[in-house]
């Protein structure tokens, strides 16, 4: 049995408590990954090691290794890969006589076992968690043995390293936050709208918004048969003018035409399995796409569907946030300008206490 998971952590410490003997081949280890091993494992359990210095790996994490020899009880083989780059990150465990494998992006750090975003293949199968043994040993044949002399030799240089590394990772940093910065749907006026919305949350009409919005949401899903988009009631559905006006002449024909096709593009647009912006561009432009069947139409359908995690997008809303300097970067397809703006109406909705995207629809009218 194989199976991903995204937080090494959890996974390897369960497997490591029982463990009578591990092998470790990774590009970079470090102190908190060193201590991880150190304080998960039995103190009889036999420790094999290959690692890396291509990526900063710690000397102290690689002394304390060496240390476990003379210290504990443990059995420590420690290698280093110098010939070529090394940037495996391969955990196998040994426990009564059965093995266990962890393959994927995970070095032996914080961030690889916890908080990074990482991706781990766990393998049970016997025969393939052998074929990694064998290709650890290779490996190693290859590799020269850890020591006191080399750790010595690599220090000066870890250091000048870790100097430049902290200059260029606050260089990328900054790098990363202009450019979070401009991927953000932009409202110059956000603080202004905010104050806006909350007289608004106070007022005595916002009762009757949420119960009104509420009401209309429930017709809304009997006129599409929702979920099923099968049994339709389209003259009630264009009726109601909440959450944006659907033109039908435009539309019905096309529906009618192929009522199976629109069920299926609905329940494609309401999987939550998929990215929001892959079911818009997919909904307009792709295989899937009715003509006519249009922005305004889908963010109504995702409103209905969702009311908490999706806003309605049409002519009327971009009106209505125009004063407060709504832009959206350049060269973006629609469904990533939808959803960096509904990420920015989300901080909205929390900032000023509004129950979901539906009642801020009426509340932006009343704006």
């Amino acid at each position: 049995m194989t199976k991903i998971t995204t937080k090494l952590s959890d996974n390897l410490k369960n497997a490591f408590k029982t463990a009578d003997e591990i092998w470790i081949a990774v590009a970079l280890l470090n102190m908190q990954g060193f201590d991880f091993i150190f304080k998960t494992i039995k103190n009889d359990c036999k420790i094999n090691f290959i690692g890396g210095i291509d990526l900063p790996t710690d000397p102290a994490a690689l002394t304390n290794l060496l240390l476990l020899k003379t210290k504990h009880k443990h059995t420590v083989s420690a290698y280093i890969v110098t010939k070529e780059v090394f940037h495996p990150k391969v955990y196998i465990i040994s426990s009564d006589n059965q093995l266990k494998s962890f393959v994927g992006s995970a070095n032996c750090t914080n961030g690889g076992l916890n908080s990074n975003i990482e991706m781990t293949v766990e393998i049970d199968n016997q025969e393939t968690s052998k074929q990694l043994l064998e290709w650890f040993f290779k490996i190693q044949e290859k590799s020269q043995v850890l020591t006191t002399d080399f750790i010595a030799d690599y220090l000066p240089k870890y250091k000048n390293r870790i100097k430049r590394r902290k200059e260029e990772q606050a260089e990328i940093k900054d790098l990363k936050e202009t450019e979070q910065k401009k991927l953000e749907a932009n409202l110059k006026a956000k603080s202004f709208l905010i104050s806006k919305l909350k007289k608004i949350r106070r007022s005595v009409d916002y009762t009757k918004f949420k119960q009104s919005r509420q009401g209309k949401i429930i017709e809304l899903k009997k006129a599409l048969d929702y979920p099923n988009f099968i049994k339709l009631d389209l003259p009630s559905f264009w009726r109601i003018k909440d959450l944006g006006t659907i033109v039908p002449i435009r539309v019905k024909a096309k529906i009618d035409n192929d009522r199976p096709k629109f069920a299926k593009l609905m329940k494609y647009i309401c999987d939550d399995s998929i990215p929001i912006n892959e079911r818009i561009d997919e909904a307009l432009n792709g295989k899937l796409s009715i003509e006519n069947v249009s922005e305004g139409f889908i963010s109504k359908v995702l409103v209905i569907h969702n009311p908490n995690e999706y806003y309605i997008h049409n002519k009327e809303f971009t009106v209505n946030l125009r004063p407060f300097g709504l832009s959206f970067p350049r060269g973006l397809s629609f469904g990533d300008k939808y959803r960096l703006t509904r990420d920015t109406l989300k901080s909205i909705l929390e900032e000023t206490n509004i129950d979901n995207f539906a009642v801020l629809d009426q509340c932006l009218i009343r704006l």
